[in-house]
């Protein structure tokens, strides 16, 4: 069930938190927990006067293309450990996808502890992070930039021109990233307190390009790059190069498109490892397909099985940028898993046929859905 916003109910979700993550001190008066519990709804399931079992879903928009849905970022899911694996998970996650499709949600997002877990819920992997670890040595074979600029400063001094760069990238071909509100990236401040901020400007002067960034001992920890042209990338690859008096390494958790590897004429020292992060489930595909900017006129799409949503199931005609429920069988089938992969994912339809999660008629192209991509994967 929701749970009430009131302070008994406030005491009873942070008791729980406290203990299931082993929380070294109160958080029932922590702004940063304050301000992340202020901009949800959190649900439970008490037994014997107690909260046992606890979820909470964050209210955010991801960037769909050119268009923008609603997402739930779902996290601090919380049981007390003699009720775990006794249900209570399991009927808060009904109670929350129908509530969620009822406010107009039409997907979520979580960073799973096990994929096993939430696969039974219709979640499925949709995001990988590119985890770059660059010796200082490979700075050596890094031209520097000598056009353009690089500016430090603090949070408040280069927020304006971070956001704006940030929703410049947004439209450029975005599946599933985070629309970032203000509270949001005020909170992403407050939660790192020692990170550092960059912008890069060309010769114009215009801010094309920022990084954030920390120092964790011998390693500069990169938490964002991102650039809108050449340009900018190569400049903030050069503000990085000026720290390797001061680093053993660099580190940085990239989106999986990132190409930073083909600025260093020799890449031989660099490591490169692709690791799972997020998983998403689509809650209402009636809404999120009209979005989707498909390679064909029309065409009739076949969920085939959605135990938790299941107004999902059925065929959709997509025309025109309308879909409409009809009777007819789909041109393309697959579960609720197959499609979230698939629309939110890195997943092709080739790839989904392979594999045994799609069936599709002999005479249906493969290169109907376009694939976007991800950027700065948030943490929920």
């Amino acid at each position: 069930m929701k749970l009430a916003r009131d302070q008994e109910s406030l005491k009873a979700i942070t008791g729980l938190i406290e203990y299931a993550f082993r929380k070294q001190q109160p958080i029932i008066n922590d702004p940063l927990f304050l301000s992340r519990y202020k901009h949800a709804d959190a649900y439970g399931v008490y037994q014997d006067d107690e909260l046992t079992n606890l979820v909470m879903a964050n209210h955010f928009e991801i960037q769909l293309f050119q268009q923008r849905v609603k997402m739930a970022g779902v996290g601090y899911v919380a049981s007390y450990p003699e009720y775990r694996g006794k249900g209570g998970i399991s009927s808060i996650m009904a109670d929350l996808l129908t509530d969620l499709y009822q406010q107009g949600v039409a997907v979520s997002q979580l960073a799973p502890f096990a994929e096993d877990f939430y696969r039974q819920f219709g979640y499925e992997p949709t995001s990988r992070r590119k985890t770059y670890r660059i010796p200082a040595l490979a700075f050596n074979y890094l031209t520097s930039e000598k056009r353009g600029n690089v500016k430090r400063g603090t949070w408040q001094q280069m927020k304006p021109m971070i956001q704006s760069i940030y929703q410049r990238l947004l439209k450029q071909q975005q599946v599933g990233t985070v629309v970032r509100e203000d509270w949001w990236w005020e909170r992403l401040n407050e939660y790192y307190p020692h990170r550092f901020y960059a912008t890069a400007f060309d010769d114009a002067g215009e801010a094309k390009g920022y990084i954030i960034y920390r120092m964790q001992g011998n390693t500069l920890v990169v938490d964002e790059l991102a650039y809108e042209n050449e340009l900018a990338l190569r400049k903030l690859l050069t503000y990085l190069k000026s720290h390797v008096s001061s680093f053993e390494e660099f580190l940085y958790h990239a989106p999986v498109h990132e190409i930073i590897e083909k600025c260093f004429r020799e890449q031989e020292h660099l490591t490169i490892t692709l690791e799972p992060y997020m998983m998403s489930r689509i809650i209402d595909i009636e809404q999120l397909l009209p979005k989707i900017p498909i390679y064909q006129k029309e065409i009739i799409i076949e969920v085939t099985e959605d135990k938790e949503c299941p107004w999902n199931v059925g065929s959709w005609l997509i025309s025109q940028g309308n879909c409409q429920k009809v009777q007819q069988a789909g041109d393309i089938k697959a579960s609720i898993h197959g499609w979230s992969e698939l629309l939110l994912g890195e997943l092709t339809l080739a790839e989904g046929i392979f594999l045994g999660k799609f069936i599709a008629a002999k005479e249906c192209p493969t290169e109907i859905f376009p694939k976007g991509r991800q950027s700065f994967y948030d943490y929920f």
